[in-house]
Formats: C-alpha cells, sequence, structure tokens
C-alpha cells in the first residue's frame, strides 16, 4: 500500500512539475502559430509600438523564437497626425533582456518624402522616446526610394537614448572621411532640437538641405554645400524659433536666381559662394558674410545703371550696344548686419575694386565707403 501511495503521489508531481507545463508550453507554442494567436500576438505588439512611438504601425507576421526574442515580418510605420508613410522594414528581430533592447533590422526602406516630414516624425515620436535602458539598433541595409544606400554611399547610424537626451548619428559616403550628421534632442520642456551638419569636404546637393534653413533661399537645382551648420528649433517645424549658423562653400550657383530684373533674368551664369559666417537666432539674420565669385556670364546693359544706384556702385558707362554684355570675372566680398550692408571688389592685381569686369577692363567697381541702409538685398534692388 505505501509503494502503491508513493507511486502516485510520484506521477502527480510529474503530471504537475513536467507533464502539464509542458502541455502549457508546447500548447501555447501551437497557439502562436495559429491565425487566432498570430492575431492576438499582433494585436499585443502593433498596440504597444503604436503607444511609444505615437504612430501607426502594421506588422504582417510575427515569429516566437524563444522568450525574449522574436522576429517581425513586414513592418511599416505612417505618421499619425498626416498619414504619410514615413518608413518599412521586410524584418525586424527583437531580442530584449533586463537592460537592453537590441533591434537588427534586415532591410530599412523610406520613401520618396520631403525631408522635413521625415525629420519631424523622428524628432516627435521616435528621439522623444525616453527609455530606462538602452536600445540598440543595427540596419543591415536601407532603400532610400528603391536606392541600396549601404553600397553606394557606404552608410552607417548610431542612436543613443537617455532619459534627459536622444542622439542621432549617421555617417555615408566611401571617402575617407565621410559626410556626417547628427540629431540631437534635449527631451526636457520646452524641447529643442538641434541638427549639426559636416561634410567633411564632400559637396552635398543643397536642395534637401532648404528646409533646414530659416527662410526659403533658392539658389539654382545644381547648388551644391561643403562645410558645416548648425540649426537649433523646437520640435515640429525647422522654422520655429531657429538659430542657425553656417560656414562653408556653395557651387554652381545660379545667379540668375539671386538677380532679377523685372521678373526676368539681369544677370547669367554660375558662381561660387563661400560663406565665412552666416547666423541667424529667433528666425532673425544677425550677420551674413561672404566672397561670390564667377566666370563668363552675361549682364543686361540696360540694367546696369539702376544696379550701380541702387547698390552703390561705380560703373563704366556705355559699353556697347549689344543687349547683353559678357563678363569674365565677378568678385564680390560683401558683409550685412541689421544696420546694412557693405559690398567690395577684388582686393589685389590690377583690378583693385573691381566687381566685375570684361577682358578690357571694369563694368562695375566698388565704393570703400558705402554702407547700404536696406533689410536685405533684394529690398535694395527693389527700390
Amino acid at each position: 500500500m505505501k509503494h502503491k501511495t508513493q507511486r502516485i503521489v510520484n506521477r502527480l508531481l510529474f503530471a504537475c512539475g513536467i507533464l502539464l507545463p509542458s502541455i502549457i508550453i508546447g500548447g501555447t507554442l501551437m497557439l502562436r502559430h495559429t491565425e487566432l494567436g498570430q492575431s492576438w500576438l499582433r494585436g499585443q505588439w502593433v498596440e504597444d509600438l503604436s503607444r511609444v512611438t505615437g504612430s501607426d504601425i502594421e506588422i504582417g507576421h510575427i515569429h516566437f523564437i524563444h522568450p525574449g526574442k522574436y522576429a517581425l515580418e513586414n513592418v511599416s510605420i505612417r505618421d499619425r497626425e498626416s498619414g504619410r508613410f514615413i518608413c518599412q522594414a521586410n524584418q525586424v528581430e527583437v531580442i530584449e533582456t533586463d537592460l537592453i533592447t537590441q533591434l537588427n533590422i534586415h532591410t530599412l526602406q523610406i520613401p520618396d518624402t520631403t525631408p522635413i516630414i521625415w525629420m519631424n516624425w523622428w524628432n516627435d515620436h521616435v528621439l522623444a522616446i525616453a527609455q530606462q535602458h538602452q536600445l540598440d539598433i543595427k540596419v543591415e541595409r536601407t532603400l532610400l526610394d528603391d536606392i541600396r544606400l549601404n553600397t553606394q554611399l557606404n552608410l552607417t547610424a548610431k542612436l543613443e537614448l537617455s532619459e534627459a537626451v536622444s542622439k542621432l548619428t549617421i555617417n555615408w559616403g566611401e571617402q575617407k572621411h565621410p559626410l556626417a550628421l547628427q540629431v540631437i534632442r534635449e527631451h526636457q520642456y520646452p524641447s529643442t532640437s538641434t541638427l549639426l551638419l559636416q561634410t567633411n569636404g564632400n559637396p552635398l546637393s543643397l536642395e534637401p538641405l532648404q528646409q533646414t534653413l530659416p527662410m526659403t533661399v533658392d539658389l539654382g537645382k545644381q547648388a551644391t554645400f561643403d562645410g558645416q551648420f548648425i540649426s537649433k528649433y523646437q520640435t515640429g517645424s525647422f522654422t520655429s524659433d531657429v538659430d542657425f549658423a553656417a560656414d562653408g562653400i556653395i557651387h554652381n550657383v545660379e545667379l540668375h536666381k539671386i538677380l532679377q530684373q523685372d521678373d526676368r533674368a539681369g544677370i547669367d551664369g554660375l558662381a561660387t559662394l563661400e560663406i565665412h559666417r552666416a547666423v541667424c537666432s529667433d528666425n532673425q539674420w544677425i550677420r551674413i558674410a561672404g566672397v561670390i565669385t564667377g566666370e563668363q556670364g552675361t549682364i543686361a546693359r540696360d540694367w546696369l545703371p539702376q544696379l550701380a544706384s541702387k547698390l552703390q556702385l561705380r560703373w563704366l558707362g556705355d559699353l556697347r550696344n549689344e543687349e547683353f554684355i559678357p563678363y569674365e570675372a565677378l568678385h564680390c566680398e560683401f558683409t550685412w548686419d541689421p544696420k546694412g550692408f557693405t559690398m567690395r571688389g577684388e582686393t589685389e592685381g590690377a583690378y583693385i575694386g573691381t566687381i566685375l569686369r570684361h577682358k578690357n577692363g571694369p563694368i562695375l567697381g566698388d565704393q570703400p565707403d558705402s554702407v547700404i541702409h536696406s533689410a536685405s538685398f533684394n529690398e535694395a534692388l527693389q527700390r
């Protein structure tokens, strides 16, 4: 009787300690692979991720590998406010521990959208997340509108999140010193974000950077920027209480975009704009200084007297009877602040003081003591 009782107790212990948990675990694993189980699992992940990122999340399928490790397939994210598609990943491996959450993204696809929409979503919904533990994100390859970035631009990215500050650092390019972009967000109210760009000698198209500037500056589709700038702004808009500073060179500036005469080009040609300092605070320009140089272009003959008068320049007078006069050298050093701006011509050589000249001599020259009292260059031309 004693042995029979012992056998019953052993069977009960086996059933409670091994058999029952195995059945429960096995049943749970099987349930996760059923349509009902997948629906429940997706619902939990979608709810959690949507709440954390403040965005609309869709997940195609979830693979439960073992406790703390999952594989998410066909994950897409949309901005909740605008409904715009932000990004999509074909597979995301999630590894969770008490100290770190690691996301290994196989392929990340970013659509052809404007930088400001993507960056505003990133600042509002990702960098704003204050994590108690470390979040490590690794991206195997990135597609930008179906263009593979990791093979063409050697893209690397690092994301650091903390309660006080979030930081995103991106390097790309095949050069020894690649382009570098860093976005820093301070979570303390009022939340501010700082964008730092360093091209390290690699010209970058100016067009994608337009929306990071305090105001619209159209210098032509060919314009490229090489240098560094910093833009500090409140989250939600690049043009909200912007503090901005830049130092660098803009190549392939289309002069007719800057200088126009009655809605038509007064001058034609490409130039290089070297920015010594451009500073903006609270959406107000504080100081702009630089040098603009160019070669081989044309200027409207009937515009010269008006241009010389409004910008307080010296000009040669009647040059020839052609409607457009060819020039071969442009050199203008300028400084602007709220008091006005000054313009200076060449500082050395046979044509000191010359701003614009053709092969036979000067067309326009500076007046060294003149200060143009105007809020902007275009305002001076339109008076």
